[in-house]
């Protein structure tokens, strides 16, 4: 188990080989403006909110997977799981205030070793992640042991209030054969998330859209995920 005794010069090999884990880009990264959702990887029409993505996207402009992290031998996708929707603020800049507070009072301020870079789509926009910074995620807890995290991506500008869509899940820390953070659950997450956003802040559950977007393949996985994406509507 990590000690936070570490010595400094072990802390620091950890750090830079868990930088490492990521898959170097070998090239320019492609341009947001270019991205096309295949019609398959977005629900259409959904009540209040239009049409949305399925999942987290990459730097790369691909559905996310983990970073190449493999369950039970297969692909695992990284859907989103959490629609927000703010209709009391007084614009998309204050919706991105309240939401960024929100996250804070509930315990998933921004932390520090994550990969970022990410996007969500909704109604042809693609919205690069929320926190903004090198290696930061919304997290409950450190790097280095399980924690919840995620992503939220925003804000989308929709006749008198703001959306935000969000990834969340479960990582836990390995050790071997080299340190990474492989996955836990979505659903622990979106449900602790929920909580503790309920408990502490603005928003509250308003219960799940379904976006039919759980996987099980022989190749691919969506883990524990049910498919739904949790519904958090800003009450004042």
């Amino acid at each position: 188990m990590f000690k936070r005794s570490l010595p400094l010069f072990s802390l620091c090999a950890l750090t830079l080989t868990l930088a490492a884990c990521a898959p170097a880009q070998t090239g320019p990264l492609p341009d947001p403006a270019s991205f096309r959702a295949a019609p398959g990887d977005v629900v259409q029409k959904i009540d209040g909110v239009g049409d949305l993505g399925r999942w987290m996207i990459t730097k790369n402009l691909e559905n996310a997977t983990w970073l190449g992290e493999k369950v039970g031998g297969r692909t695992l996708r990284e859907p989103i799981n959490v629609v927000m929707i703010d209709s009391i603020a007084r614009s998309p800049e204050d919706a991105t205030r309240r939401m960024l507070d929100a996250m804070n009072k509930a315990g998933y301020g921004p932390k520090n070793m994550h990969s970022d870079g990410y996007y969500g789509y909704l109604n042809g926009e693609l919205k690069p992640q929320f926190p903004q910074g090198k290696g930061l995620a919304f997290s409950d807890g450190p790097w280095y042991d399980s924690n919840n995290h995620g992503r939220v991506f925003g804000p989308f500008e929709m006749s008198g209030k703001t959306v935000f869509i969000a990834s969340f899940s479960r990582e836990d820390f390995r050790w071997l054969p080299r340190p990474g953070h492989p996955y836990n659950s979505f659903q622990v997450a979106r449900e602790d998330l929920s909580k503790q956003l309920a408990a502490r802040t603005v928003y509250q559950p308003q219960g799940f859209i379904d976006l039919d977007s759980a996987l099980d393949t022989p190749t691919e996985t969506t883990g524990d995920h049910d498919g739904r994406a949790l519904l958090l509507v800003a009450q004042e």
